[in-house]
């Protein structure tokens, strides 16, 4: 049997403007919009990411002992660009970005989406 994770699901309050940030910020592929709900993908990735629109006030962030944790985490290959990139986009950072590499050589860039979604992307 195989498994995979098909998809994941994150909360949205503009739907256009949430699938525009992906595609122009983190190279996201734009693959449908459904009026509620659209999908898009990392372009090397064959996960799904559901953006459901919702006046609701919700994010996909959560927190152990008061610190935040994101939902989804991305590999990347090259996270000086990616750090321009969010900062140029206008999303907030969590913590530093230019933070220099921590665990092994491992480097990390916590950050929200428009909707207040935490991300994290990492360097190996």
């Amino acid at each position: 049997m195989t498994h995979f994770i098909s998809h994941v699901q994150i909360p949205v309050k503009n739907l256009e403007e949430t699938i525009e940030w992906y595609v122009a910020y983190l190279d996201c592929e734009f693959l449908a919009n459904f009026g509620d709900f659209a999908l898009i993908r990392f372009r090397e990735d064959r996960t799904n990411i559901f953006l459901w629109q919702t006046a609701d006030e919700t994010t996909a962030t959560f927190s152990v002992k008061g610190e935040l944790f994101p939902t989804i985490g991305f590999q990347v290959n090259d996270m000086d660009a990616l750090c321009k990139k969010i900062v140029d986009s206008g999303a907030r950072v969590y913590g530093d970005p230019l933070a220099p590499s921590v665990e092994e050589g491992r480097r990390f860039l916590k950050f929200f989406d428009l909707n207040g979604n935490m991300l994290v992307a990492h360097t190996e």
